[in-house]
């Protein structure tokens, strides 16, 4: 059974300005779920792209193109990009959803390890670099310089 399914219907519209009586059927909440999960979905088809243009080289092997190396290593760039993004922009959201980073950092739930997580895994490489990177790939047909970066 699907969450739909399971859930009564609300018991107010959105268009009459009242909010139901659960969380659920806040429009303001249904609204930021909505974006959170297209911002999910966003990310996830951006890294199965990568992951299918990284298998199709491993199966090519040794008579992969150097120009497809380069169009592979943008792809997976544009991933680490689009992911990283995703990740910190979901976990901020989340805090803010859950009250505010004051309150949500001071709690129990930890809500806060996730955002602090998030914001550790992707200051690795600058995302500037990596922007600059597959900017310069596909409006000037260079190759990623992705070794250069730390």
């Amino acid at each position: 059974m699907s969450r739909a399914a399971s859930a009564a219907p609300p018991s107010a519209t959105m268009d009459d300005g009242s909010f139901g009586n659960r969380q659920g059927e806040d429009p303001y909440v249904l609204l930021a779920y909505g974006e959170l999960a297209t911002a999910f979905h966003a990310a996830v088809a951006v890294v199965e792209r990568a992951t299918d243009a990284v298998a199709q080289g491993l199966l090519t092997g040794p008579d992969l193109a150097v120009d497809d190396c380069a169009d592979i290593a943008a792809l997976v760039s544009a991933a680490e990009t689009v992911t990283a993004r995703s990740a910190v922009r979901i976990t901020t959201r989340v805090l803010e959803l859950t009250g505010a980073f004051g309150a949500a950092c001071h709690s129990t739930q930890g809500f806060d390890r996730f955002w602090r997580d998030a914001r550790a895994l992707t200051l690795r490489v600058p995302e500037a670099h990596r922007l600059r990177d597959i900017g310069d790939h596909y409006l000037n047909g260079t190759r990623p310089g992705l070794a250069r970066h730390p």
